[in-house]
């Protein structure tokens, strides 16, 4: 057998680790080695990978790093839209993977006709007791067991439970109005998310309304925020994450254990309250489970509550400031939704959970822009095709063990799925937009608009978050005039890191002349 040493040994001559001459020779292989392998690796990526008919950014292709590089940096969602703007519909943005922004690939990719693509969470350690992480198996179960909590029945019987927060948000915000400052309407926004959820899930409020401050769920979301782009950067050199890892462990480890003994003990004190039986909360529903094939345990429940009550809460609280920033930068829509809202209503106690879904299609309208323009959830939702045959994805061959997605920002924001994408059009929406040919929206591919994604593992709480926004936002615009401050004049410039990170969205408040 030929010795293929030979040639290497002749260039290096023979290591002597004893001295400088020798451990120089040696970490001049390493660098060596390591440039040949990145070279190939770049080279197969561009030229021989099975991806290779699929464009893209070629240095993203070659090199797998960039894309977290990007990732940590809060910017990654916002590279999708210029490489969409590039190459199309499809685009290569990795080695292997692949984002898709035209409207059958949600079928493709997230709905029901195939075998399930599993979910790609990478650098995030995965509690397979919480719906989104759990295998297929317990998957049904968990939906089957939590989706009496969210029908219709459930959402009568948590209307009341519901506007104690919102009736005492209106209240927070006209003592707000009475200082003569501007109001931060994202921290009053999370009070009030927060503490309605936590209601539901536990029986307890959280106090962020009453109290006017921060409670652990909005403090370890902060926490959360700050470890994303550590967890991005792990993701991309393991060895690097591992040193991490041994360092903070102990501390991480150690505030896990703490939140994790915090919300059983909350599930457990709600399941086992007899003091609060038929109220027609989260627990209430989910607990008639007990005793059948679908029944969730103790420790099973406790995981699903503190998963909703971030799904639940922080998306929402998004929206709806989202939703506020962009009708007070945009004045023909905050005059005209403003207008139905007080025609619509003649007092505050007349605005409820059927009156707004009915009787405000403007607003709607409104809440449905702002889930495009501003989406709680900007980023794709990874998934991998499963190893074998090639599979069909919008049109287009994709082979097994890709990561694929439609990323919503880019989806959202391209001018090949909506008109004039960058700006609040909320006319977008409205029904002679969809009807009349003559209109500048009518050929918006809306289709593509799922930001509480579809099929089998579609949002569970998604008519509970609509009814929420609707109430809030109904309640804020009829009972103030809002205006925005200066120092939040361009508020959505903001890093995507999983979740938006958004900084305080000052606005004046004053209360409407009756």
């Amino acid at each position: 057998m030929a010795d293929f040493s030979r040639p290497i040994a002749s260039t290096l001559g023979q290591f002597d680790l004893t001295s400088w001459q020798g451990v120089g020779r040696l970490a001049l292989a390493i660098i060596a080695f390591f440039i040949i392998r990145l070279g190939y690796t770049a080279v197969y990526n561009l030229y021989f990978h099975p991806l290779r008919h699929i464009p893209g950014p070629p240095l993203w292709i070659a090199i797998n790093g960039l894309r977290s590089l990007y990732k940590m940096r809060g910017c990654l969602e916002f590279k999708y839209v210029e490489f969409h703007e590039k190459y199309g519909e499809v685009v290569r943005v990795n080695a292997d993977e692949v984002a898709f922004i035209r409207p059958e690939a949600w079928k493709d990719i997230y709905g029901h006709g195939h075998a399930e693509f599993p979910k790609h969470f990478p650098g995030l350690k995965m509690d397979t007791k919480k719906i989104v992480f759990a295998s297929s198996k317990d998957h049904f179960r968990y939906r089957r067991a939590m989706l009496p909590a969210f029908s219709d029945k459930a959402l009568r019987m948590q209307e009341p439970l519901i506007s104690v927060y919102v009736d005492l948000l209106i209240k927070r915000l006209r003592e707000q109005s009475e200082l003569n400052q501007p109001a931060d309407m994202v921290r009053w926004y999370n009070f009030t998310t927060f503490d309605l959820i936590a209601d539901l899930a536990y029986g307890t409020s959280l106090q962020g309304l009453e109290k006017g401050k921060s409670n652990a769920w909005l403090d370890n979301i902060g926490n959360l925020i700050k470890l994303l782009p550590i967890l991005a950067f792990t993701g991309m050199f393991p060895l690097v994450g591992s040193a991490l890892k041994f360092l903070a462990g102990p501390q991480i480890r150690n505030a896990e254990k703490k939140h994790a003994d915090f919300t059983y003990k909350m599930t457990i004190d709600r399941i086992y309250n007899k003091a609060q039986p038929d109220r027609g909360d989260f627990m209430d529903f989910m607990l008639r489970s007990r005793g059948e094939d679908h029944e969730m345990k103790d420790d099973e429940l406790a995981s699903n509550a503190d998963l909703i009550m971030l799904a639940g809460s922080e998306t929402t609280a998004t929206l709806l400031s989202g939703v506020t920033y962009w009708l007070l930068k945009t004045p023909h829509a905050l005059k005209r939704v403003v207008e139905e809202v007080r025609e619509t209503f003649n007092a505050d106690e007349e605005i409820t959970f059927d009156d707004t879904r009915t009787r405000l299609p403007y607003m709607a309208a409104c809440l449905q822009e702002g889930l495009r323009i501003f989406p709680p959830l900007p980023l794709g939702m990874l998934r991998y095709v499963p190893d074998g045959p090639p599979v069909q994805i919008a049109g287009v061959t994709i082979p097994g063990k890709t990561q694929v997605s439609v990323p919503q920002f880019a989806a959202y924001h391209s001018e090949l799925n909506f008109h004039r994408p960058n700006e609040f059009l909320p006319e977008r929406w409205l029904p002679e937009a969809m009807s009349d040919p003559s209109s500048p929206f009518y050929n918006d591919r809306r289709e593509v608009h799922r930001p509480f994604s579809v099929g089998r593992r579609d949002c569970i709480g998604q008519n509970l978050a609509m009814h929420e926004m609707r109430s809030i936002l109904a309640k804020v615009l009829w009972n103030f005039d809002l205006t925005l401050d200066e120092s939040s004049d361009n508020w959505h410039n903001q890093k995507i890191l999983a979740l938006w990170v958004k900084p305080p969205l000052q606005v004046h408040i004053k209360q409407r002349a009756k």
